[in-house]
């Protein structure tokens, strides 16, 4: 089963803008272009792994199955590091290598396996730079990061979309960026949010990765600090955001999901 490894940044808002991702960032590219992309294939025969990109969590697998999919956020130009902390005695993960769009072979850049418990680091080299919100971040510890953790929580609980919107400015900002349907990534998150049931996180741990620039905000089960669900008519949908958090301009904001 090919399962994709989708973008972060909006990771949770609307599901139609995961699909439109491949189209804006194949647009202008001519048929003979190759653009490289590195991703993750996984094989796990028990437990579950949690993957980390650049030491910022990035997912979790459960076993048995297997997936894979390719890496988009917090890459570095120059070498990346992929730390797979796995909990069972049969796994097996390979750095995939190949052209955007093109589902990759057996074109392996790195592979480790697991037959106990443990973690191990897969890495490989971009070779062009990255345009980002959060490699434009400033690097000045974490002073007022709780005050606006707990700001966007109020925000979610009183319904207040504008505010929350507009802490998430930075996320936003990359999305446009990229060609992401923000207005559309709006609505649904309006829809959710005025529509749906709250749930906050009592207790989570702020860690700093990516060098300081950006704040790591996950409760134990590596969940959100706000997840809301909404059960509609058609269907259960669900959001949750401020899990990573940046500041610019001496002001915090959600820097992705």
């Amino acid at each position: 089963m090919w399962r994709m490894i989708t973008p972060n940044i909006l990771r949770g808002l609307l599901a139609a803008a995961i699909a439109l991702t491949t189209i804006a960032a194949t647009q202008g590219e001519s048929a003979e272009s190759c653009i490289i992309e590195h991703g993750l294939q996984d094989r796990l025969g028990s437990g579950s792994a949690r993957i980390f990109v650049n030491g910022v969590y990035f997912r979790t697998e459960e076993g048995p199955g297997s997936g894979g999919g390719t890496f988009t956020d917090w890459l570095v130009e120059g070498e990346n590091e992929i730390r797979i902390e796995y909990d069972g005695d049969d796994a097996r993960f390979s750095i995939t290598r190949g052209c955007r769009g093109a589902i990759p072979g057996d074109d392996f850049v790195d592979e480790v396996e697991f037959d106990a418990p443990g973690t191990k680091i897969l890495t490989f080299v971009h070779d062009r730079p990255v345009e980002a919100e959060y490699l434009n971040a400033e690097i000045a510890g974490n002073a007022g990061l709780a005050d606006a953790i707990e700001s966007f929580q109020k925000a979610a609980v009183a319904r207040d979309i504008d505010t929350i919107f507009a802490l998430q400015a930075p996320m936003f900002r990359d999305a446009e960026r990229l060609g992401y349907p923000v207005d559309s990534a709006k609505a649904f998150a309006r829809e959710v949010l005025t529509n749906g049931t709250t749930e906050i996180a009592e207790s989570y741990s702020i860690t700093p990765v990516l060098g300081g620039r950006v704040y790591q905000v996950l409760d134990a089960k590596m969940q959100s600090p706000v997840r809301v669900t909404y059960k509609a008519e058609d269907g259960t949908y669900s959001w949750s955001s401020g899990s990573y958090w940046a500041r610019f301009d001496g002001k915090w904001g959600v820097v992705a999901q």
